[in-house]
């Protein structure tokens, strides 16, 4: 009968998979044991129990959202018996783990690891985070305040937002091998796994740490440093987790022609909203170019958090307000003002205690049919973080208002950086975000690069192949390329094409003296020969750069075509659930400013890596800087990939068993080498 019991257990068993005997018994926490046919399904979320005692499948793999009760996930309560083959028993369930809470996140599931972590539907819990962001986006749109409070502290204990923002900050996000005061980082998936439950687990109890104070060269001159905070881990998940909740709230607040730091806006809809100002036949002919001093260190502590009013973790802000800064050599010091610049809130914070400037500078906007255009006789105002631009109609209006704007900041703690802040007309010019806007003689307005960011562009290349001298091509690619294409994809919106034919030129000439450096023994027939000749078939041209054992070449910035940007509508917010459609259109008509091969690539994948199933591109926020995209080169790589690997198919072809694939550098890493997810917890950094 055991026999017969025991075959009847493995009935519904797939081929090939581990029957229970001794070796099948698995520990669970504190020591708890399960022994019997379904000793293998204790462990880990897949393994989780369900009513038949079957694995979960794949559509299953949902961790539940803490409501105090493990019977979350399946409907059923643990203590319920369930058929293991030979009998009903009592499936043994490890404690449960509590915590304080802002409004007490319960349930947490007793196992959940680095296998858990790599198999965690991603989709489905970014999903639950986008809805209930639109949720609080709607609710606060129509002044109901109580339910979007309620909303609020809904997601600051949703397991689905911690997850998603422990990934954000250690699996996404450039600084995530930075280390805060404490020399921790997660890298591996075990310390990811166990850095989520450690976040969930200290929602309400969380105590903040000093931030890590260090100093980076500034973009606009590298002689000078600003100074940056790092904060810990643990606190750059918390502040993760609760911009989700903060962020919708003012995202449906916010003034229209602020585009820093929001999600689907960037840099390009501000160029192109000064351009549709300033085109034609515009009237505001003056400019007020204005920087402010300091902007993320002089924040007032006090007027910041009156604005938060009730925001149900408030009180958690404040804590990292206040949190103080450690340095090196100099100690701890306390923070009387300002937010660190390096903390993942910390723009959201700085966007929220900017909110009022156009009403300060005295811009009104047009009601009724033409809803939404400024009025033809107030100023045009056009922010980007601590970054803006007023249209004004004369010199005296300009001056009007930098006055407003100098007394309505006085209170906020912050002031105009005067070395940086001028009065000029728009036909001598002036620089924003890395471009020259300029009304020419001929009447038209231009845009193009700045002088300065073609210098530093050319600074930088230059500094590049002084360095790979010595190196071999392959090494000269892999460095060269990604810092080319990211400055072309950041300027290829304006009007670019003599500087793109200009750089192409100068990167002919580096390239030529770095290949006579490296070989000074032979003649430059033969230098040409080998390092240049038609590598791209599509293009008539034999004197690209490259590699010729594996093909690889050095794109010429004169080969990208000038594709303009569309600006975004008026207030629009990917929170917004009434504009999913435009968001959707959006996407599909804005392309990406990649390679027309990159740009097929992603539309036959829907824009997601082949290995993992995740967003190679974030659709509502690209990279904002040339360095953002020579990041997002780095970290999507073009590889041909067995399909076998694949679990985001294509449209069906045939010839599919060795396409080529946009994947996640890491995910290609992974793959070939197919190592574990590993075991370590928390490395520390030196």
């Amino acid at each position: 009968m055991a026999g017969q019991g025991a075959h009847k257990a493995d009935a519904g068993r797939p081929k090939g998979g581990r029957k229970a005997g001794p070796r099948g018994r698995e520990l669970l926490p504190d020591g708890l044991r399960i022994t019997g046919p379904d000793a293998g399904l204790a462990t880990g979320l897949e393994r989780a129990l369900t009513w038949a005692g079957e694995p979960l499948r794949r559509s299953e793999r949902k961790m539940p959202e803490p409501k105090g009760k493990l019977d979350a996930m399946t409907g059923y309560s643990f203590s319920t018996p369930v058929w293991s083959g030979r009998g009903w028993v009592r499936p043994v369930v490890a404690e449960v783990v509590t915590a304080r809470k802002v409004n007490g996140p319960e349930g947490l599931h007793p196992v959940f690891d680095g296998d858990a972590w790599e198999r965690v539907d991603w989709r489905y819990h970014e999903e639950q985070v986008r809805r209930l962001r639109g949720r609080i986006f709607k609710t606060v749109q129509e002044g109901d305040w109580p339910a979007a409070r309620s909303l609020q502290k809904l997601m600051l204990r949703s397991w689905s937002n911690t997850l998603t923002s422990v990934r954000q900050v250690t699996q996404r996000n450039t600084g995530r091998r930075t280390a805060g005061i404490d020399g921790l980082v997660a890298l591996t998936s075990q310390a990811r796994a166990e850095m989520a439950v450690q976040v969930h687990a200290t929602i309400g109890s969380h105590q903040p740490s000093p931030v890590r104070r260090v100093y980076v060269p500034k973009a606009s001159d590298k002689a000078k440093m600003r100074p940056l905070g790092i904060p810990v881990i643990a606190d750059r998940c918390h502040q993760a987790r609760v911009r989700n909740a903060l962020e919708p709230e003012w995202e449906a607040r916010f003034e229209p022609r602020s585009y820093g730091f929001r999600p689907g806006r960037g840099c390009h809809d501000a160029i192109e909203s000064l351009f549709q100002t300033l085109c034609g036949r515009s009237a505001r002919v003056w400019i007020l170019d204005a920087d402010l001093a300091a902007a993320f260190d002089k924040i007032s502590h006090e007027h910041l958090l009156e604005m938060l009013g009730g925001f149900p973790a408030r009180d958690m802000i404040a804590g990292w307000l206040k949190a103080g800064i450690f340095e090196a050599g100099k100690g701890f010091a306390p923070t009387g003002e300002g937010t660190p610049q390096g903390g993942v809130i910390s723009p959201l914070l700085l966007n929220i205690a900017l909110h009022g400037l156009e009403e300060a500078a005295g811009v009104r906007y047009r009601t009724g049919a033409r809803a939404g255009e400024v009025t033809s006789g107030s100023p045009a105002l056009t922010r980007y973080a601590d970054d803006l631009v007023v249209c004004c109609h004369s010199r005296q209006q300009a001056e009007q208002v930098k006055a407003r704007l100098a007394r309505w900041l006085e209170p906020r703690g912050l002031a105009f950086n005067e070395a940086k802040t001028r009065i000029v007309r728009l036909s001598g010019g002036f620089d924003f975000l890395g471009f020259n806007l300029r009304r020419y003689p001929n009447g038209k307005l231009l845009i193009k690069p700045s002088a300065m960011a073609i210098k530093r562009f050319r600074d930088r290349l230059a500094k590049e192949f002084y360095a790979l001298r010595g190196v071999n091509v392959a090494a000269v690619l892999a460095k060269i390329v990604p810092i080319t294409r990211g400055w072309v994809a950041y300027y290829r919106t304006v009007v670019s094409t003599r500087v793109f034919h200009a750089l192409t030129d100068y990167l002919w000439r580096l390239t030529y003296k770095w290949a006579c450096w490296t070989h000074p023994n032979k003649p430059k027939r033969w230098i040409i020969s080998r390092y240049y000749r038609k590598f791209n078939k599509f293009r008539n041209d034999r004197w690209v750069f490259g590699n010729p054992e594996t093909g690889a070449c050095l794109p010429k910035p004169s080969w990208t075509d000038i594709v303009r940007h569309t600006l975004v509508k008026g207030g629009a917010s990917p929170d917004d659930p009434a504009l999913a459609g435009y968001w959707a259109q959006r996407r599909q008509k804005v392309k990406p400013p990649l390679d027309s091969h990159a740009v097929r690539l992603l539309s036959r994948q829907d824009g997601r890596c082949s290995l993992c199933g995740e967003n190679l591109l974030t659709p509502d926020q690209p990279p904002q800087s040339p360095q953002g995209w020579e990041h997002w080169f780095l970290w999507v790589t073009k590889k041909a990939i067995v399909a076998d690997y694949l679990i985001h198919h294509d449209t069906p072809a045939v010839a599919r068993s060795k396409r080529t694939h946009l994947v996640h550098a890491t995910c290609h890493r992974r793959r070939s080498s197919l190592r574990p997810a590993g075991n370590t917890v928390m490395q520390q950094t030196t």
